[in-house]
């Protein structure tokens, strides 16, 4: 054929072939605008689906993580399994997932949830929180190791629209509403096809996906190419008549072939260079302990069988008579491939990315080094770093942004089994709190920590075991100061020795009793109001101190009516001299709105007078009930305990700690004095005035308290379960797990507890637990096991419910207000004292305090 000459040829071809510098702008140049390289255009807002500009069809969906600490190795596997469904996608369709682990804003709208809760909350609670949440910010701000993250996986479903075959020739004659109406058709199939793959992919996913609108969707871009702008205002909102592209690029992005430049973040693109010699459910996770944002791009396409079959029988003929060991390894390798086809399995290919940002080369080497140490030694593979197509690769991480035909020229696509690529999925995230939040924590991976004790809808009594030293204390005291943000303000109550609340109880105005046996005692088992439950503990009580002095004594029916009889005959002569006093030598009554209060001298006087003309039988009943009462009467060695103190204290306050230090050594007189005190928190707790309002009840080192008593544990189970009924919680702490198996008292409150949290626990402790109770299984006694407290910074906490259905770790930090508040150590206790009796005002004293930490 003759050659035609270049003037033959029409004036835009010639023009377009004579001059070079169309050539060069075809190959080298880019639009003004990145928006023009993007493919995101239109919105379908009914349906929540994307149109892109090259026709195809979009979703993206949010999928919900899995928290991976609490998660046996069954519950990975089958996690893992059950996500096989997703890729059964036609081969017109691409799947895209992207993990991003991104920092939390300081006007984060969570974290500002959280902060404006409780608008009513105690002073003292709301300037603990807000020191709490200010150090939050703080390290919004300033990036660091105690710095919060999100973590999200989206998964992208791009449909391409199979095109129609070749066209007649009088198709094409066809007038235009023809055209336009066979169009429409072909696009309302193709939509209808593309929704029923969506609703197949919903119903068989295991995790809940969560489909994205366009406002959704324009976040996560405007998050990508607006890193600092992002957190520091908000956008225009989405606007249906501008193409989406061109409403998410507010700064000019800097386009280099390692990466995208954006506010002066720069991007870093390393890709997964062969399938990891290995690959097992769970082995994402890895990824989650890294200290710096990041995202995981896994692009995956799905080639037809027929390519497939084509790839390895081609591989497979050239390798069948090599005569290396190399090529023999590589043939029962295809055979085991193919074999795999014939089963059922599917050849899938992915292109496994990892965007890594840094404002300098120095960050961006450092955090390189981080994830190749992830790829190389806990999933034994290796990974490319991009140098000269790191750019495109970021750009095909966004959602529905990948497209099968970038594999041919980037040549990264792997091929791997369906079977194998689920195990890749980024599915796992860290604790994530729980859901009416009270205060905040991080987890252990920085995850945002929402947290409470009052999370269960029936019980919210509590057991803490943890090792002496590790920090118990301080978090339960913690969780109370939270608790005290709540409306109208919950009654707290403390049982201790020595006890690292007295300085608390100076800010909260409250009551402090203090069982010292060479002082005056202020405190009577006797003191509260009289009625038939009062009566009853009274009964109790006495008969318990009966048997506890004289263990070989029998207590009949007999001895419980005398004693009942003797209590309410003293109350009515206590009331009826009440108010009589001698007023110019005559006797009168006068209006008294105090107390009527017993003592143990006006009950032994009235049940001495039971006698008085009775039978002999009565007598009989009466005299050994005397006797056996001796020590609580008159000079008796309990006597003063039961005697009451001379100064009135009503008690209208909502803060009380009672402290039974002197009382250790006397198990009788601990006994005894638990059980009143608990008995006067419920006389307080029926007060018409706390009606409606909740209640805790923490005892610290519970052992301590009646040890092996049945009257106190019949006593404790009983009124934990009256207290549920009221909205008051036991809080119980000891160091030894075998105090909640061995002493009856601690089989009681082990029994009744709905939330279990443990610190820092020695091996033979939680070998002990496991061995004891179902509590913990394979995964959670692993975390108990690795629990820390490092003095100064943090203690490492893990809480699980009865139900096993929320658990998991955090970190709690002390602030410097809360650490002088509630000084847990001697040291600490002393200088804080020190520092109350210098000072007249007790918020300078803590201001001094703060000082003396910088």
């Amino acid at each position: 054929m003759k050659a035609r000459k270049l003037v033959d040829l029409p004036d835009p071809i010639s023009k377009a072939l004579s001059n070079r510098e169309t050539f060069t702008n075809a190959l080298f140049s880019r639009p003004d605008s990145l928006s023009a390289l993007l493919s995101y255009d239109e919105v379908l807002e009914k349906e929540q689906l994307f149109l892109q500009k090259d026709g195809s069809l979009g979703a993206v969906y949010e999928v919900e993580l899995l928290e991976h600490e609490p998660m046996a190795s069954k519950q990975i596997i089958n996690a893992v399994e059950g996500l096989k469904p997703l890729f059964n996608l036609p081969e017109n369709c691409t799947l895209q997932f992207l993990f991003d682990q991104s920092a939390f804003s300081s006007f984060d709208k969570e974290l500002c949830e959280i902060e404006s809760s409780y608008p009513d909350a105690h002073s003292v609670s709301q300037l603990l929180f807000d020191e709490k949440v200010a150090a939050l910010k703080e390290s919004c701000r300033a990036f660091g190791k105690k710095s919060p993250f999100r973590r999200k996986l989206y998964l992208s479903i791009r449909y391409f629209p199979k095109i129609a075959g070749s066209r007649k020739v009088k198709d094409y004659l066809d007038r235009g509403e023809v055209t336009l109406y066979r169009e429409l058709s072909e696009f309302v199939t193709e939509l209808k096809n593309f929704k029923g793959i969506l609703k197949g992919i919903e119903t068989a996913s295991p995790l809940k996906l969560v489909r994205l609108g366009a406002e959704s969707l324009l976040d996560v871009l405007r998050h990508f190419f607006n890193p600092k702008t992002y957190y520091k205002r908000s956008f225009a909102p989405f606007n249906k008549n501008i193409s989406l592209s061109k409403q998410f690029l507010y700064n000019s992005p800097v386009l280099d072939y390692p990466g995208i430049e954006r506010e002066g973040i720069k991007s870093r693109t390393l890709t997964l260079k062969t399938c990891p010699l290995y690959a097992y459910p769970g082995g994402m996770a890895y990824f989650l302990k890294i200290p710096f944002p990041f995202k995981l791009s896994l692009n995956f396409s799905f080639p037809s069988k027929y390519k497939t079959k084509l790839f390895f029988d081609t591989k497979e003929f050239f390798l069948e008579h090599g005569a290396t060991a190399k090529a023999r390894v590589q043939r029962e390798e295809i055979k085991e491939v193919q074999d795999r086809l014939a089963r059922n399995d599917r050849c899938l290919n992915l292109t496994f990315n990892v965007i890594i940002e840094g404002e300098s080369e120095e960050e961006l080497d450092n955090r390189e080094k981080e994830i190749c140490h992830i790829f190389n030694n806990d999933l034994d593979t290796e990974v490319i770093t991009e140098n000269d197509i790191g750019l495109g690769l970021a750009l095909n991480s966004l959602p529905l942004s990948y497209v099968p035909d970038a594999d041919y020229s980037t040549q990264r696509a792997i091929r791997i089994f369906r079977s194998d690529a689920v195990k890749f999925l980024p599915i796992f995230d860290s604790f994530r709190g729980l859901k009416n939040p009270l205060s905040v924590f991080l987890s252990r991976e920085n995850n945002l920590v929402p947290f409470s004790l009052l999370e269960n809808e029936t019980s919210n009594h509590t057991a803490v075991l943890a090792d002496t030293g590790s920090g118990k204390s301080a978090f339960v005291i913690d969780c109370i100061v939270a608790a005290k943000r709540m409306s109208p303000e919950p009654l707290v109550f403390i049982i201790d020795k020595k006890s690292s609340y007295s300085m608390l109880s100076e800010y909260y105005d409250g009551d402090l009793t203090v069982f010292d046996r060479n002082k005056e005692v202020p405190f009577s088992p006797f003191r509260g109001v009289y009625d038939e439950e009062k009566i009853a503990f009274l009964t109790k009580l006495i008969s318990s101190a009966i048997h506890l002095t004289s263990p070989s004594f029998a207590l009949e029916s007999e001895h419980q009516a005398a004693i009942t009889m003797a209590l309410k005959l003293a109350y009515i002569k206590k009331c009826d001299r009440q108010g009589l006093s001698y007023l110019d030598g005559e006797l009168l009554r006068q209006d008294s709105d105090e107390e009527v209060e017993l003592t143990m001298e006006d009950f032994v006087v009235e049940l001495g007078s039971l006698t008085d003309g009775k039978s002999e039988r009565m007598r009989e009943v009466v005299d050994p009930l005397l006797s056996k009462l001796r020590p609580f009467y008159d000079d008796g060695v309990y006597a003063k305990f039961f005697r009451g103190s001379k100064s009135t204290n009503k008690k209208s306050k909502l803060f009380y700690v009672y402290d039974l230090d002197a009382l250790d050594g006397d198990p009788t007189l601990q006994t005894l004095m638990t059980m009143a005190v608990i008995e006067e928190i419920r006389c307080i707790l029926s007060l018409p005035e706390n009606q409606g309002r909740a209640g805790f009840l923490v005892m610290e080192e519970f052992a301590m308290l009646g040890r092996n008593n049945p009257a106190f544990r019949d006593f404790a189970i009983d009124f934990a379960e009256t207290m549920r009924k009221r909205g008051c919680w036991l809080i119980t702490l000891t160091p030894r797990p075998q105090n909640y198996f061995d002493l009856e008292v601690g089989k009681a409150f082990w029994s009744v507890a709905s939330n279990y949290v443990f610190l820092q626990m020695n091996g033979d402790n939680v070998d002990f637990i496991v061995e004891n109770s179902s509590l913990l299984d394979e995964a959670s006694s692993e975390i108990v096991r690795s629990l820390k407290t490092i003095n100064g910074e943090f203690a490492e906490i893990f809480h699980i419910n009865k139900n096993k259905t929320k658990q998991g770790a955090f970190r709690y930090r002390q602030t410097p207000s809360a650490r002088w508040m509630s000084p847990t150590n001697a040291k600490d206790t002393k200088k804080a004292l020190t520092a109350l009796e210098k000072f007249d005002d007790k918020w300078e004293a803590l201001k001094y305090l703060k000082s003396s930490l910088n």
